[in-house]
C-alpha cells in the first residue's frame, strides 16, 4: 500500500534537455541525467556513471521489469538517444545506481565497465568489451584517462548478505583536470585526506536521503556536503541525488532548499543543479 501511494505523482518533464551531440572534445562536458547518473565527455572520452534512466528502480524479479518507487522527473536523455559510450562507471551495487535494465541496454563490444570490489558477478550474462572490479586507493588507466576507487562511509551490499560488496566515490582525471564523483557517502573526514595533493576543478555531491538520523551516517546532510566539497578544494560543486526518486522522509525538494540556504553568498561555486542542465570546464 506504501510503495501503491508512493508511486501516485505525476512524472515531471525536466526543466533543460541536453544536446550532447554538439559537446567538444576538447573540453569537460557533463550532463546530469538524474539522482546520480550524469553522462560525460572527458575531452573526448564518453563516460556514463550511475545511469538508471527508466521509469522506476528496484528490484528486477523478472528481466527488466522493475518493482520499487517511480521517478519524480523524467530522464532528460533516453537510453536510446546517448547511444554507444566508451566507459560505464558504477560506484556500487544498490539498486539506484546498479539499474538492471540501463545497464544492459548499454552492452556493447565497445564498451568497458569499471565496478565495485566484489561486484562483477552481478555483471554474469552481460556483455562488454570488458568488466573490471576497482577498490579503494587503486587506480585504473583508461587511454589517456585515470580512474581513482576513494573510500567514502557507506555499504555496497545489493542485498544484505552480500557484506563482501564495496562501495566507492570516484576520482576521474584527464589533462590535468580533476573530476570528484561523491557516489553515496556519509560526512567523512577520509575523502580529504585522500585527496589532499589533488587539484578538484568539480565535485558532484550527493545531498539527499539523510532523513530519519540515522541515514546520515551513510547519506550527507547538503550542508555536511558542502562541506566536504570545501575540504577538498572543490572549485565548483554540483549537488547530486535529491530529486529524482524519493528513498527517505524528508520531502522531496527539502535537500535543494538547504543546499541553496547553504551556499549563500557562494552561489558562483554552483556548476549547475537542474536535471538535464549542461555543465562546461572548457
Amino acid at each position: 500500500m506504501g510503495l501503491e501511494n508512493e508511486n501516485k505523482h505525476t512524472v515531471l518533464q525536466p526543466k533543460y534537455i541536453p544536446t550532447p551531440e554538439k559537446w567538444r572534445n576538447e573540453d569537460l562536458t557533463l550532463t546530469w541525467l538524474g539522482h546520480a547518473g550524469f553522462l560525460i565527455n572527458f575531452h573526448g572520452t564518453k563516460i556514463l556513471i550511475d545511469p538508471a534512466l527508466y521509469d522506476k528502480i528496484g528490484i528486477t524479479p523478472i528481466g527488466n521489469y522493475t518493482l520499487g518507487v517511480k521517478r519524480y522527473v523524467q530522464s532528460p536523455l533516453p537510453a536510446t538517444q546517448i547511444g554507444q559510450v566508451d566507459l560505464l562507471i558504477c560506484s556500487h551495487a544498490h539498486t539506484d545506481h546498479f539499474d538492471y535494465p540501463t545497464l544492459r541496454h548499454f552492452q556493447s563490444a565497445k564498451t568497458s565497465v569499471f565496478t565495485a570490489k566484489n561486484t562483477k558477478q552481478l555483471w554474469d550474462g552481460m556483455s562488454f568489451q570488458s568488466i573490471d572490479e576497482i577498490q579503494w586507493g587503486e587506480e585504473k588507466q583508461f587511454g589517456a584517462l585515470k580512474v581513482k576507487a576513494i573510500e567514502g562511509r557507506h555499504w555496497g551490499a545489493r542485498l544484505p548478505w552480500n557484506k563482501e560488496m564495496q562501495a566507492n566515490s570516484i576520482l576521474i582525471s584527464k589533462n590535468g583536470v580533476n573530476l570528484f564523483f561523491g557516489a553515496d557517502t556519509g560526512y567523512t573526514e577520509a575523502i580529504q585526506q585522500q585527496l589532499r595533493e589533488v587539484d578538484i576543478d568539480l565535485a558532484i555531491m550527493g545531498i539527499g536521503a539523510y532523513s530519519p538520523k540515522s541515514f546520515e551516517a551513510h547519506h550527507a546532510t547538503p550542508e555536511q556536503a558542502i562541506q566536504m566539497a570545501e575540504e577538498i578544494g572543490a572549485k565548483k560543486i554540483l549537488p547530486m541525488h535529491w530529486g529524482t526518486f524519493k528513498l527517505s522522509q524528508e520531502c522531496i525538494d527539502e535537500p535543494i532548499k538547504r543546499f541553496n540556504l547553504a551556499m549563500s553568498g557562494k552561489l558562483d561555486k554552483i556548476a549547475i543543479q537542474d536535471i538535464g542542465a549542461t555543465w562546461i570546464k572548457s
